[in-house]
């Protein structure tokens, strides 16, 4: 079957991006920082390439390990306060790699699945081997019903979910999740894409954001989203990155190219670098939320980046994100896991983003509304 794609970015994504031969305000994607088109990080992918070439053609268990990656590895490692870490070719792999190797060291014997989670989370429960049990989304006392009426006697349990669910910026209740293990000698697994670079004081992501360190808490991630490069990240204690490292992932597939790794390496160092971007992209987001309510849009007070809403049916949203598109700002249409049958508009703001721009979305979006007779929502999302 032909997937047709309707919207074609003509460069590098920032507040202002040629789409379709035209240019937006642009208010969607993931590249938080816009660290995408930074002059540092592709001036470093540029002279990975011409030293290194695009790539190895070989696994890293053979010759495919470059300075490079052990640089990555090194940064990554000293970002997140961790012993040790991998680098994958992409963040869809590294919840497959995590998993499996705490299968592997016998961490668990049944995965309790948030059911909203990413897709790689489901596909990577499924690897292991082991019984998978869904529970409802974000639902503690869902999850404690499962745990009580699926466990054996003597069986501990993951408890997977995404850190920070990327449709609607919705949280996991990590706090929650890690009691439960605990009381079940179990351990999580998070999908933190979304979250590293973008919470916590240091960047390090939703655990950090919530104060828990355990030896029962493990992650992956991915360096697309906020860091502005490419590749998946696993950080942790010596001993689970030497399984993730030897395992079927990491051996079976090919090195990362040459340009990702040194974009990564890069990303990192800015990211650690510069928290004042953290605090403008959180700044931003404060102020885009407020704007937003006094227009009659539902938004959550607080400073994630994303806000969510479907004010009618699925014409209304498209002939609302059309004229929007006609008065020269781009904001998602979604049409994805958890955004029911109508779709959802999706809104997110950039630590680069000015507030003149972020005003002119709001004007805009209000008169958009306005004549579409949609001044608030007839749904709100959950």
């Amino acid at each position: 079957m032909a997937y047709h794609y309707d919207y074609i970015i003509e460069e590098a994504p920032g507040p202002v991006t040629r789409i379709n031969g035209r240019e937006y305000l642009y208010f969607a994607g993931t590249g938080y920082f816009q660290l995408n088109a930074r002059p540092e990080i592709l001036r470093a992918a540029s002279e990975a390439v011409l030293r290194y070439g695009t790539g190895s053609a070989t696994s890293r268990s053979i010759t495919g390990t470059t300075p490079l990656l052990l640089e990555l590895e090194r940064k990554v490692a000293e970002f997140f306060g961790t012993e040790d870490a991998a680098y994958l070719p992409s963040g869809y792999l590294s919840n497959i790699a995590g998993m499996k190797a705490l299968a592997g060291m016998n961490k668990f014997d049944v995965i309790f699945l948030d059911e909203g989670s990413h897709y790689s989370l489901a596909e990577a429960a499924l690897t292991t081997g082991r019984t998978v049990i869904t529970f409802s989304h974000r639902n503690v006392e869902d999850l404690k019903d499962k745990l009580a009426g699926k466990l054996s006697p003597g069986q501990r349990p993951l408890i997977a979910t995404d850190g920070l669910f990327p449709l609607r910026a919705l949280p996991a209740p990590l706090r929650e999740y890690a009691d439960l293990a605990g009381q079940y000698d179990g351990v999580v697994w998070i999908d933190d894409a979304h979250g590293v670079g973008i919470r916590g004081r240091n960047g390090r992501g939703s655990y950090e954001h919530y104060g828990l360190r355990s030896e029962r808490l493990f992650m992956g991630a991915t360096l697309s989203k906020a860091f502005g490069a490419y590749g998946g990240i696993i950080p942790g204690d010596a001993a689970f990155i030497a399984r993730v490292k030897a395992g079927s992932v990491m051996t079976g597939t090919n090195a990362p190219m040459n340009a990702a790794v040194a974009a990564g390496i890069k990303g990192v160092e800015i990211v650690a670098g510069h928290p004042e971007m953290r605090e403008k992209l959180w700044d931003n987001a404060s102020y885009l939320k407020k704007g937003l309510r006094k227009i009659g849009i539902p938004a959550d007070e607080n400073d994630l980046p994303v806000v969510v809403f479907a004010p009618g049916d699925e014409a209304t949203l498209s002939a609302i994100h059309s004229s929007l598109m006609e008065q020269g700002i781009y904001i998602q249409l979604a049409r994805y896991k958890g955004s029911g049958n109508s779709g959802i508009l999706r809104i997110v703001v950039f630590s680069t983003h000015e507030r003149s721009q972020i005003d002119t979305l709001l004007d805009r979006l209000k008169t958009v509304l306005r004549d579409h007779k949609a001044d608030g929502p007839d749904r709100e999302t959950p």
